[in-house]
């Protein structure tokens, strides 16, 4: 395998609440089917002969993980790599032969998981040499509903937050504009239209558009503008 036939990691950062780790799974799980929608250059590469990799690496949130979504991932071609995963229950950024391997390996597609302030970017940091070497886009997940990423300053500093711990650079974001069971599609479009503000006001492209398959129907890609991910949602918060 050449270097033009690795697929690029993907990172998927973003704050807390702003639905990341869905958005790693759903993504994740697309891959693995063939059909995650275009956000740049990852899409177009050939895909890895050995499947897809999903690195769970959001060691902040101990409720929202990809890692309690292990077993079903693995029935869908999605092998999941995380602290708890390798030994239960541990949550420790210690860089793993496991978790390094999974990113220098490249026969198969790698999306990483990753937790949204300066600790979690820091876990993901200690890995940054070989995602560089290895290629990445990197995403930054925004629910503009949500604290901390419903203003530019808001979204720049944790932008600026994440890109210093991690030593990794932001390459687009990724608009998610939700508000779990009571969104409405104004809601979404009106959202949306922040997130693409943000996006010009930043210089970074909107990679993607993720909205619920309740409103797969209703709402469509010419309609948003941007390429969308359909989610199927696999963590209910306990107040729903």
């Amino acid at each position: 395998m050449n270097d033009r036939d690795i697929s690029p990691a993907i990172v998927i950062s973003g704050r807390f609440g702003s639905g990341k780790t869905e958005v790693a799974i759903n993504y994740a799980r697309a891959l693995a089917a063939g059909r995650a929608p275009g956000a740049g250059e990852a899409e177009s590469q050939p895909q890895p002969p050995d499947g897809v990799v999903l690195v769970d690496l959001d060691i902040v949130t101990p409720y929202f993980r990809s890692r309690e979504a292990a077993a079903e991932m693995e029935e869908v071609g999605v092998h999941v790599v995380a602290p708890s995963v390798i030994g239960q229950h541990l949550d420790t950024p210690a860089i793993t032969p496991q978790i390094l391997g999974a990113v220098q390996q490249t026969s198969h597609a790698v999306v990483l998981d990753v937790g949204g302030d300066k600790q979690g970017a820091r876990a993901l940091g200690q890995f940054s040499h070989a995602i560089r070497r290895r290629g990445y886009v990197m995403h930054f997940v925004i629910n503009p509903f949500r604290p901390f990423t419903g203003t530019l300053q808001g979204v720049a500093d944790s932008i600026a937050e994440i890109e210093e711990s991690a030593r990794l650079r932001v390459t687009s974001l990724v608009s998610n504009p939700n508000l779990i069971a009571e969104t409405t599609a104004d809601q979404i479009m009106k959202g949306h239209a922040l997130v693409e503000s943000f996006a010009r006001a930043l210089e970074l492209p909107v990679a993607l558009v993720c909205i619920e398959r309740r409103w797969a129907g209703k709402l469509s890609q010419e309609k948003l503008g941007q390429p969308l991910l359909i989610l199927d949602r696999y963590f209910v918060q306990h107040w729903e």
